[in-house]
């Protein structure tokens, strides 16, 4: 809970509580569209007869439009209001599947929907630098993704019920709609800071990334934490239907499951992140990832993926959290965009590759669907490993960013030592 006696003055309370509120509407409607997108359109492709090498395609969608990404400084936006078209733009392209609904279209509408995310995060998470304080960032990253995952939850039990009874193409078009109005609230949102946002070239984001000695560190991990789950992600639609023969409301409840899971996570996650440090809450939500992986491989029945459902969604908002977190303590205010526009290329490419790299595996025969999602749970160890061994150390590396909370309290202890 983000409560008013963190904030400095009255007016400033105001400022942020109105711009959270407006941002939670805009984070609602990103949890709406990326439900369906993540959790019923892989399943609706495979009832449809698309063969594996086309559910990595699919799932590869969201990493090719991460690697675009590495030229929103470029062709993003720099205002609230191009955020916002940029945004809307994403959700209205879910609304074609209501009226074409082949695998091409699905995986090409899956792509826009990613990229409007993806061109818009280095720029939006600017933005965050300069509506709240420093200190309660990792709070509102928290409370903001609580937000989204509780509609993603929503969203999923809604989507699987509409899907069964109108199809699935429907269900993601509706959802669609309701991303495109949420996506109004951004232009509402309100900065102190009225200075454009400096352009920048891929390079230059490659360049800010690889400035910070954490952030390198950081991304190595999630490198190949990340790349496991990005692996296995094509097989669990084929675990879904071809093993346990789930119908899409089962598949809905899933939804569900992760989603609560993430909302109460961001809370908590949030809240470890500001006070013990970002790398405290991915060592251990990458942990609760790995296991969810093992359980998705080994499951006899659907009672296993509700645990696993958990455990992912828990995982998954300490590394979103983490993550926001690293970025903005670790970087100034003027490099945050172009770093996190290489965070985005970076884990775009290595995304591409792992997304189809199992699948044409399992394609050609080489692994099954156990075997493979095993495979995928080696290489995620390898990054909850690289996890642990990472260093925690507070401090920025760039002299002009400005100190985490953490930061000042080890500040602080050590100037009262010397005294």
């Amino acid at each position: 809970m983000i409560r008013p006696a963190l904030f400095s003055t009255t007016h400033q309370q105001r400022a942020v509580g109105r711009n959270l509120a407006l941002d939670t509407v805009a984070s609602i409607g990103v949890g709406v569209t990326a439900a369906l997108v993540t959790t019923l359109l892989p399943t609706i492709a495979r009832r449809g007869g698309l063969e594996p090498i086309g559910l990595a395609a699919l799932a590869a969608a969201p990493f090719i439009a991460n690697l675009l990404g590495a030229f929103a400084g470029q062709v993003g936006p720099r205002s609230r209001n191009q955020l916002a078209l940029i945004r809307a733009g994403g959700a209205a392209s879910l609304l074609l599947l209501a009226v074409f609904a082949s695998a091409p279209v699905m995986i090409a509408v899956s792509v826009v929907f990613w990229l409007s995310l993806s061109l818009s995060g280095p720029y939006y998470l600017r933005l965050w630098g300069t509506m709240y304080p420093p200190r309660i960032l990792g709070r509102v990253v928290g409370f903001l993704g609580s937000g989204r995952a509780a509609a993603a939850a929503i969203a999923a039990l809604a989507g699987g019920v509409l899907a069964d009874r109108l199809g699935g193409e429907t269900a993601v078009a509706l959802a669609g709609l309701v991303g495109l109005v949420c996506s109004v609230a951004y232009v509402g949102l309100r900065s102190p800071d009225t200075e454009r946002p400096p352009s920048f070239s891929a390079r230059d984001s490659f360049r800010a990334l690889r400035s910070s000695p954490v952030l390198s560190r950081v991304a190595l991990a999630q490198g190949f934490y990340g790349g496991g789950l990005i692996a296995a992600a094509p097989l669990y639609a084929i675990v879904n239907v071809d093993r346990l023969n789930l119908s899409l409301s089962d598949v809905g409840i899933i939804g569900i499951l992760t989603a609560a899971a993430t909302t109460f996570s961001f809370l908590l996650w949030g809240a470890v992140s500001d006070r013990f440090g970002p790398m405290i809450a991915m060592r251990l939500g990458s942990a609760l990832g790995l296991a969810a992986l093992v359980a998705y491989a080994l499951a006899p029945d659907v009672t296993v993926l509700w645990i696993a459902a958990v455990a992912a969604g828990a995982g998954s908002a300490s590394i979103d959290v983490g993550i926001a977190s690293v970025v903005s303590d670790h970087t100034s205010l003027s490099a945050r965009a172009a770093a996190m526009a290489g965070w985005n290329a970076i884990t775009g490419a290595r995304g591409i590759v792992a997304a189809f790299t199992m699948s044409i595996l399992l394609q050609i025969g080489i692994v099954d669907v156990t075997s493979g999602l095993l495979l995928c749970a080696c290489v995620s160890a390898i990054g909850v490993v690289l996890y642990a061994r990472a260093s925690t150390d507070p401090i920025t590396d760039d002299a002009t960013a400005e100190p985490s909370r953490v930061t000042r309290v080890v500040h602080g202890l050590r100037s009262a030592a010397s005294r």
